[in-house]
């Protein structure tokens, strides 16, 4: 599941700790993956407090299958729930978790699971337990899922669970796909204690998710405060903070001021303007990639992006190096449809570095001509007009993006108009879906999954509208059949090399402009905090922190 955005705020992506993602890997479908540990090896327990301040409420608490857990809350749910299996950043590839091992057919998975570990509340981990909690999820005749909404169901095609034995559970799909387990690390799949769920209602239940992981949720104050415990009974290697608080402040600037008073240890996020303030006061600023990328969306349904090669003159027009630059670290040169941390990578399909002088000779191929002297190029007596529409309501890194897009298409010849739209209208019929407003939409797009399939997802004739958010009419068949072998392949070569062929075709028929992948900061003390580790989705890996 991928969705379409323009702003860099409230994103809802994670995977295996409060958002997931970027670099896709899989498991081999017919094997086990070997048994691993929650948290490094490296990490020592200690007695220490580590607080970690942002900038957005995690909706709903900690528990990921009621509500979206905002990408900016670190690694809740991971802190406190677990899936059975995870995925592994370094590795690029799905690993144990609540469970020792799986095999994958495509339409059925069957899980050994891990034995002596308790939730929480005491209650026993078992099979019964992961049955409950899928049929909680997924089965709507089952009473407890009647007490509570599941907006990230969709994403895993659950046909139904079936206890084997005492440790062994079997899960059936309703169709095969390539990144079916992926997705079995996401929100739906955590397991929660079925106990507390009967117990407790789902409004409080939401505010003290029980589950499995390293912490217990001890204190929640809504938007303002989360204090979580060490599971000192946690079945796997001990995190090394014995109590994490997070630190909720809408206002980064408040944020920066805790954090360089000291108040807290680290802070996702600092404004861009406050970026050389921290490093002045000798803190740490680091950034990790996200599966979030800006650009803009091409209108190829009517002139002048009907036209193949002047689409591929605005991606060489554009100086995304530029506007990484001015992010501070913020944001990363994008020259293709798929970032170099993603395992389908493909350097062939990257042909979009800044190049005003071939941008120029392009547009000079389909007759637009700069006039002696002029400033818009012109072709039969016309100028060379495009709109470009935006919404309102951006902030941080994507203040850069209009601007840059603006700058650089005049710069090469283009006279641009621009259309604004207010936030909540973007995605009506008087915002972005009026395609006769522009030849251009500034936005992003965004993976729930490290896979390529995913990040692909917008240009797929699917996508288009109504059904979906392709607004800019893309339709390739033959990309369309790369997609699909993608989606049905189980092993990763396979997967993989239509993926790649899939961005080739992306990058001869330029439907996207492409200008930079979102890096997530984060800026921290290193007199408290030794190391500090990034999930790739960006946030720091509160599990495998090294406090001093």
């Amino acid at each position: 599941m991928s969705s379409w955005r323009s702003h860099i705020r409230g994103l809802a992506i994670p995977l295996v700790g409060l958002l997931l993602i970027t670099a896709c890997g899989q498991a081999t479908p017919t094997q086990s993956a070997a048994p691993s540990g929650a948290a490094s090896a490296a990490t020592t327990a200690t007695n220490k407090t580590f607080v970690y301040g942002f900038t957005q409420n995690p909706v709903g608490g900690c528990d990921g299958t009621q509500a979206l857990v905002l990408a900016t809350t670190g690694n809740c749910p991971l802190l406190v729930q677990e899936a059975l299996i995870r995925y592994d950043d370094k590795t690029k590839s799905i690993v144990p978790a609540l469970a020792t091992s799986y095999t994958y057919d495509g339409l059925s998975a069957t899980f050994k699971l891990r034995q002596n570990v308790k939730f929480h509340d005491g209650t026993p981990f078992n099979a019964d337990a992961v049955v409950f909690n899928y049929r909680r999820v997924w089965d709507t005749t089952f009473d407890a899922n009647k007490l509570a909404k599941f907006p990230n169901a969709p994403t895993i095609p659950f046909k139904s669970v079936e206890k084997i034995d005492e440790q062994t559970v079997k899960v059936n799909f309703t169709t095969s796909r390539a990144d079916t387990m992926l997705y079995m690390t996401t929100w739906p799949a955590l397991i929660q204690s079925p106990t507390a769920v009967q117990k407790m209602s789902a409004a409080d239940y939401t505010f003290k998710a029980i589950g499995t992981g390293p912490y217990k949720i001890t204190a929640y104050q809504d938007n303002a405060r989360i204090e979580l415990d060490r599971n000192e009974d946690y079945w796997g290697t001990k995190p090394a903070a014995a109590k994490i608080v997070l630190v909720i402040k809408q206002d980064a600037s408040a944020l920066v001021n805790d954090l360089l008073s000291g108040a807290i240890d680290a802070m996702r996020d600092p404004s861009i303007e406050q970026i050389d303030q921290i490093k002045a006061k000798n803190l740490t600023v680091d950034s990790s990639p996200s599966l979030i990328f800006y650009g803009a969306q091409i209108n190829v349904m009517k002139p002048p992006f009907d036209n193949v090669t002047m689409r591929q003159a605005i991606n060489y027009a554009i100086d995304k190096d530029s506007v990484a630059a001015l992010s501070k670290g913020a944001a990363k040169a994008m020259y293709g449809a798929i970032p170099e941390i993603m395992r389908e990578y493909n350097a062939e399909a990257q042909s979009y570095k800044y190049d005003k002088a071939k941008a120029g000779q392009l547009l000079d191929s389909q007759g637009w001509m700069l006039p002696a002297g002029g400033k818009v190029r012109m072709k039969n007596g016309q100028p060379l007009t495009v709109s470009v529409i935006q919404r309102t309501g951006y902030s941080g890194v994507t203040t850069l993006l209009t601007p840059a897009i603006i700058s650089n298409l005049q710069d090469v010849g283009f006279d641009v108009k621009t259309v604004t739209v207010e936030q909540a209208l973007q995605y009506t019929d008087q915002g972005y879906f009026d395609t006769s407003k522009w030849n251009i939409a500034v936005g992003g797009w965004s993976a729930v999954i490290p896979d390529g399939t995913a990040m692909l997802a917008l240009w797929q004739t699917a996508n288009l509208r109504p059904a979906g958010l392709n607004m800019g009419g893309y339709s390739n068949p033959q990309f369309d059949a790369k997609m699909k072998d993608a989606a049905a392949a189980l092993d990763d070569a396979t997967h993989d090399k239509a993926i790649k062929d899939a961005q080739v075709i992306l990058k001869n028929d330029a439907p996207w402009l492409w200008v930079f992948q979102q890096q997530n900061v984060v800026a921290y003390n290193p007199a408290k905090v030794a190391a500090a580790p990034f999930r790739l989705q960006g946030n720091l890996d509160l599990l495998n922190l090294a406090l001093k």
